[in-house]
């Protein structure tokens, strides 16, 4: 997958789906409008008048304009309001379905290996631990992903999914979600809701207004009118399903082969949509609001007329040309076998740099930027190895919001002692003596890590912090931003990590998805910011870094680009968050050539640490560009 075409591909689909609905909207308006003026016409003039029909109803001219704005306040008013239940997230959506969250605190080895894999899949592609949740519910086999960006997603599978599916299917499975999260497809797909119930309110309004209607010699054209209103309010949103439908069969395939990118396993996805083509439930959703949200799943909710998903035998055929889909025909021969054994640790994988230093000595590497995205199996491998490496009593510290909160803290504490003196003070002063005896004593945990484990840290302990209150988060997320800007001797990487803790946190509790547009001559200083800090964090001397700021920067600006300047101690964090901020904005195009280049800047000498390596990752998830682990990058001969 590329994943900046896919952004701007995204970006593209949505502004073709608000022109589609504005004429869907239109449509529905239009048609109700002369349904509703035509019967009022019948009962306030003549039915036998001479006066041509046409004229009849634009002689009302002020029936003409309440009734329009009135549909159109009804759509709108619907439209808003079920979008605002959805401000929650993806947690949102799922519990609208009857999902219930899992925590680490759960002693089901099912929901466990659940856990496990989603967090592994989302250390692998560099994006924050979604929610989890289980609709309880629900007997078939069906799963979605849900939520306005990587920081806020949840993802959700059936108790028949959690049931019937072994390791390797529901590997797949969920892998084929995040593909949709990493691509767009979730933030699309989660703002559909809203504009699609907007226009089904109007089939629901007229089809209960018919309920109290007494059948009367005057009460045909009520019910006629009220069928036609229906009957226009389901054409509306059949409009918005069918373009909806034919976006959303082609992503399915992609994301199919995404997942199998992921796992490097064609069997786990493909073995998953056979048995879910056999089971007796089929993918088939219970709850009503299921087939609103039909598109946000692996598999068909339920039978409608315009389907969300291609055919299980195209699919399948997709993953495996030679795939006999007679099987699909065939009765289930019993339960998939579920291991109910806890997960067996990976072996362990060699250092980030020595990693790192083999695809630079490669020499014909592939760009940096093709990785973005897209995780590898070493890469899965890598993160199942660092979730089980990490000790047992900050284990238990990601299970609740509260403790996640301290470890939060923790990770996002400078190294210097006087720095962090002053950070525990403002620890103290927000939440009070015990939560700064907390965070202080896993600060020193934290500290006895590898590097490696920091940004894991960050991205597993964010599902966590959603159980917290919202005004507990929001005093997390100003706290967060105040520990950075503390002044002293701070490294880059710690900078950065409390950066990207702030960042998470201010995505989760206020999603922003608005496309970046600005091109890099348009960015040129705060790409001198950005790179002198990258290149004098790993050079030893100015004459070194000057040389990996000019490698880097000089294939983005090649003909005029700011002047190298030695970071200024006290100063450079102000202006590297500046810079992030507006390098936030680039232009998917943009991006791809930023993170290549920091890249070039990162490897131009070979020696690759692996706290330079998480720092490229730190600034990559910074610009939403979310990389994953760097020693899982493929060697090239």
């Amino acid at each position: 997958m590329d994943f900046f075409a896919a952004e701007a591909a995204a970006h593209s689909r949505t502004q073709r789906l608000l022109v589609a609905y504005a004429i869907a909207v239109a449509t529905v308006v239009f048609g109700i409008t002369w349904v509703v003026v035509s019967v009022y016409t019948l009962f306030s003039t003549n039915f036998w008048s001479a006066e041509p029909y046409s004229s009849r109803i634009v002689s009302h001219p002020g029936v003409l304009s309440v009734t329009a704005l009135a549909v159109l306040a009804v759509i709108t008013v619907a439209a808003l309001h079920r979008m605002a239940q959805l401000r929650g997230g993806g947690g949102s959506v799922a519990t609208s379905l009857g999902g219930v969250r899992v925590t680490r605190e759960t002693q089901d080895p099912k929901r466990q290996r659940l856990l496990n894999v989603v967090e592994e899949l989302a250390i692998a592609a560099g994006v924050p631990v979604p929610e989890v949740y289980v609709l309880e519910q629900e007997p078939g086999i069906n799963s979605f992903a849900a939520g306005f960006g990587p920081a806020d997603a949840a993802i959700s599978v059936t108790r028949g999914a959690l049931e019937q599916l072994n390791r390797a299917q529901l590997q797949g499975v969920i892998g084929h979600e995040f593909s949709h999260i990493l691509n767009g497809d979730m933030r699309l797909n989660t703002r559909l809701v809203g504009p699609l119930f907007g226009l089904l309110v109007i089939a629901i309004i007229a089809r209960y207004s018919m309920r109290g209607f007494q059948f009367g010699r005057r009460a045909g054209p009520l019910i006629g009118g009220a069928l036609v209103i229906m009957a226009l309010g389901y054409i509306g949103v059949l409009l918005g399903r069918l373009l909806q439908s034919a976006i959303c069969r082609q992503r399915e395939f992609l994301a199919d082969a995404s997942s199998v990118q992921f796992t490097r396993d064609t069997d786990g996805l493909r073995d998953a949509l056979v048995r879910i083509g056999r089971a007796p439930a089929g993918s088939h959703i219970v709850a009503p609001e299921g087939e609103d949200l039909a598109h946000l799943f692996v598999a068909p909710a339920g039978d409608r007329l315009f389907a969300t998903h291609p055919p299980f035998a195209a699919r399948l055929r997709a993953l495996d040309p030679h795939f006999d889909v007679g099987i699909l025909d065939e009765p289930p021969h019993g339960a998939a076998e579920i291991d109910a054994a806890p997960d067996p640790a990976p072996a362990p994988r060699a250092t980030a740099s020595a990693g790192l230093a083999a695809v630079a000595a490669g020499g014909t590497r592939p760009p940096l930027s093709d990785h973005v995205g897209n995780p590898g199996l070493d890469a899965v491998h890598y993160a199942a190895a660092l979730r089980t490496a990490l000790p047992a009593d900050l284990e238990v510290s990601l299970a609740r919001g509260s403790t996640a909160a301290c470890l939060w803290l923790a990770v996002a504490l400078a190294a210097d002692p006087a720095v962090r003196i002053r950070q525990l003070e403002l620890v103290g002063t927000a939440f009070g003596a015990p939560v700064a005896a907390a965070v202080t004593a896993l600060g020193t945990r934290v500290r006895s890590l590898p590097v490696v484990q920091y940004l894991p840290l960050l991205q597993r302990a964010l599902p966590a912090l959603k159980s917290l209150p919202d005004e507990r988060r929001r005093a997390l997320v100003q706290l967060t931003a105040d520990l950075g800007k503390v002044v002293g001797h701070v490294y880059a990487l710690e900078y950065l990590l409390g950066a990207l803790a702030t960042r998470y946190l201010k995505d989760q509790v206020e999603p922003v998805a608005k496309p970046g547009t600005l091109t890099l001559d348009a960015c040129a200083a705060e790409l001198g910011v950005l790179f002198a800090v990258v290149a004098r964090s790993g050079a030893t001397d100015t004459v070194g870094a000057r040389r990996a700021y000019e490698r880097g920067l000089a294939t983005l600006l090649p003909r005029e680009r700011p002047d190298y300047e030695e970071p200024a101690e006290g100063v450079w964090p102000a202006q590297l968050d500046h810079a992030l901020a507006r390098l936030r904005d680039l232009a998917p195009a943009g991006k791809d050539l930023l993170v290549d280049a920091l890249g070039h800047t990162v490897l131009h000498d070979g020696l690759v640490g692996d706290e330079e390596a998480e720092m490229l990752r730190a600034v990559a998830a910074l610009v939403r560009c979310p990389l994953p682990p760097l020693l899982a990058l493929p060697e090239v001969a």
